[in-house]
């Protein structure tokens, strides 16, 4: 379809959304709906407050791709057998690259092409005193 094709006269689009509904236009979603949902997904998978997650997004071939800058949770270094479990850092990484992908592309229903993870610092579990 062309752009003549989809724009009727007087105004308005006409494009089918290609649903099974035969309604006439199309959905966009906001680059900054992108932003803030896969703040919270990033956040909910890497285990960090939301306030500590930013994301950029954009389209990316066919898809969305976007940029994740967080700080990792980290056990407390006294620790030393949740360190051993804990596992190698660009593993963690890796498996969250994976998971925010997934959940991504469920939630906003297009593929997700990208997703770049920058790990920013580290946060430790806050240490509560039992009374």
């Amino acid at each position: 379809m062309t752009v003549a094709e989809a724009i009727r006269p007087g105004g308005g689009v006409t494009a089918a959304t290609g649903g099974a509904s035969g309604l006439a236009g199309r959905v966009d979603v906001r680059e900054r709906v992108v932003r803030k949902v896969s703040e919270q997904i990033a956040s909910q998978v890497i285990g960090v407050d939301v306030d500590r997650v930013s994301v950029t997004a954009s389209d990316h071939r066919g898809g969305v791709a976007v940029r994740i800058q967080a700080p990792f949770p980290v056990p407390s270094l006294d620790d030393t057998e949740a360190v051993r479990a804990a596992g190698v850092v660009v593993d963690i990484a890796r498996e969250a690259q994976h998971r925010v992908q997934e959940e991504l592309g469920r939630v906003l229903g297009k593929p997700v092409t990208r997703v770049d993870i920058t790990v920013t610092g580290a946060t430790t579990p806050a240490r509560r005193r039992v009374r």
